[in-house]
């Protein structure tokens, strides 16, 4: 991703949030499986739950950082058309500006599209 101190490019940036968005699909799918046989009490993979949880907050870091500079660059109607772009609701565009770690106590929240 390029300089994002300066305003971004609407197509680039559209095209790296909806790369990393696709990136995290599948690695969240896994975490919640995992996530909700460890908050049940049943038997789970603690390492890959671990190691789903390292690959998804490295993930949304950089996803982070690029939809606060969107979101501080590009208007209203061009951020609606950003998250339809990407195939992103509000609550996952709030969810990604958010700072908290993927974890069993807040990765439910923060995992959504």
């Amino acid at each position: 991703m390029t300089d994002l101190t300066s305003i971004p490019d609407f197509d680039e940036v559209t095209a790296f949030i909806k790369e990393r968005v696709e990136a995290m699909r599948t690695p969240a799918s896994q975490w919640a499986d995992l996530a909700r046989l460890a908050i049940q009490g049943l038997p789970h993979d603690v390492h890959r739950l671990a190691e789903l949880e390292k690959r998804i907050n490295a993930i949304r870091g950089e996803l982070r950082r690029v939809v606060l500079a969107a979101s501080e660059h590009f208007s209203e109607e061009q951020l609606n058309d950003l998250r339809k772009r990407v195939g992103m609701s509000k609550t996952a565009w709030r969810a990604a500006k958010s700072k908290r770690a993927v974890t069993i106590k807040h990765g439910f929240s923060l995992v959504i599209y």
